[in-house]
């Protein structure tokens, strides 16, 4: 997250647009991206959805039309569901 903001701040300082690359974890970078817009005056970024990731999260990311719905919920959404993906991992005592 601290890159995230780092990149944000220059690329306005610089007049440069910001589209990041969220890989598996667009719970948090709708968050950072409605920042970089509301917070930075950044224009509104296109941001990639990956959606098999979802259902491992108690408040996964919504995207209706294409577009990403701004949480209603506080927190990072970024919470996952306790025995989201049994047997696939050892359990911790």
């Amino acid at each position: 997250m601290s890159e995230f903001l780092t990149v944000s701040f220059l690329a306005k300082t610089f007049g440069l647009p910001v589209v990041p690359h969220v890989g598996d974890m667009g719970q948090l970078h709708q968050h950072l991206v409605l920042f970089n817009h509301i917070a930075l005056g950044h224009e509104a970024a296109f941001l990639e959805h990956i959606p098999h990731l979802r259902n491992h999260f108690v408040q996964p990311a919504q995207v209706r039309g294409g577009v990403y719905e701004t949480p209603q919920e506080p927190g990072a959404s970024s919470d996952l569901k306790v025995n989201a993906n049994p047997g696939k991992h050892p359990k911790i005592a």
